[in-house]
């Protein structure tokens, strides 16, 4: 008689992987997949910032000792490129077009080069006063920058040039130092400044402290200067495109700094005519009436101006930028009046509302 057979006990462990350990397995693999790919990334991004500040400063050095060259190669060398003030990509690499950004490697870079007079014993500028230095240097600032810098700061290069003591700017040249701030009051750079007499013309531009300093050759008993701002769109703050400020009498050998302008990029106001539930009135429903803007800040005695309505919406270009309201009519509604601030270079557009909007 035989005895029964025993059966192997069943097993309580699965071969492979269960679909919840395949799943849990999966999003561990792609997290680490991910952080290792946003090390890459941030890697090679970091490697295209250092090769482009890498090409950015050796463009600026390249321009640094072309300055140099020219610097010294006449003895009007060094007033013809103080003349210049502000120039941008000035020498192209070869087989590249003057004045267009520099390519290196597929990027484009663009090279603007600062030139202004040292002409004081102190400080930085010489609009800030001081006494004029026997033999003024020349500073020279070189900034490189490309597209899609993103927070990556310019590439700058400094140096001062000492012109030799034959080469004209000695202790009996004269300087007039204008200065030039924006509408919040901060430095205005790259401002063309041009300082005339009814002999010459000399210009300008202004650097990193909103400080021009031009080269003027008075008469021996003196000549009356004046001066004056020329940058397309921009205006002071009475709308004048190219305002000009007396300098007054140089005299030979002296510094004037006591000119002062306030100039900046305009603004444009849209004014645009609404009925009570915000819809434009059509053109022609205002015709023969008058509306008016207010400036907050202004010159003269009043920052209104009362003007003919043209249309259903109406464009104002070449303001100062600052507050301005509207209204229709001459006279301000007892409830008040809308008004948005333009900030430099900004269009903005006001909702003037309409009592009564019917033909």
């Amino acid at each position: 008689m035989s005895r029964p057979r025993k059966h192997a006990a069943p097993r309580t462990d699965e071969a492979g992987f269960s679909l919840i350990e395949l799943v849990v397995a999966m999003v561990i693999l792609g997290a680490m997949s991910l952080a290792i790919i946003g090390v890459v990334l941030q890697s090679q991004a970091q490697s295209v910032i250092n090769r482009n500040r890498i090409a950015a400063a050796n463009l600026a050095a390249r321009e640094i000792d072309i300055v140099r060259d020219e610097f010294s190669r006449s003895s009007t060398a060094p007033v013809t490129l103080a003349n210049a003030g502000t120039v941008v990509n000035p020498h192209p690499l070869p087989a590249q077009a003057g004045g267009q950004p520099l390519k290196v490697d597929g990027t484009a870079y663009t090279v603007r080069r600062d030139v202004a007079w040292s002409v004081v014993g102190n400080g930085d500028s010489a609009c800030n006063g001081g006494n004029l230095v026997t033999y003024p240097t020349l500073r020279v600032t070189v900034t490189v920058t490309w597209p899609g810098m993103g927070q990556v700061k310019p590439v700058v290069s400094n140096t001062q040039l000492a012109p030799r003591k034959d080469d004209g700017v000695q202790g009996n040249a004269s300087f007039v130092a204008v200065r030039v701030s924006t509408a919040t009051g901060a430095p205005n750079v790259g401002r063309t400044v041009q300082v005339f007499s009814t002999a010459e013309t000399r210009s300008a531009t202004t650097d990193a402290s909103g400080c021009a300093v031009v080269q003027v050759n008075p008469g021996a008993s003196g000549t009356n200067y004046t001066a004056r701002v020329t940058d397309p769109g921009h205006v002071d703050i009475s709308g004048a495109t190219a305002p000009t400020k007396p300098v007054g009498l140089i005299e030979r050998g002296k510094l004037a700094n006591g000119v002062i302008f306030t100039y900046d990029r305009a603004a444009t106001l849209q004014l645009r005519f609404v009925d009570a539930a915000g819809a434009q009135i059509p053109n022609g429903l205002l015709n023969g009436q008058n509306v008016t803007v207010v400036a907050s800040e202004y010159a003269g005695s009043t920052g209104a101006r009362t003007m003919p309505v043209t249309g259903g919406t109406m464009t104002l270009t070449g303001l100062w930028p600052t507050q301005y309201g509207a209204y229709l009519g001459a006279t301000p509604p007892g409830t008040g009046y809308p008004s948005a601030t333009a900030a430099a270079g900004s269009t903005i557009t006001l909702d003037v509302p309409v009592a009564e909007a019917t033909p």
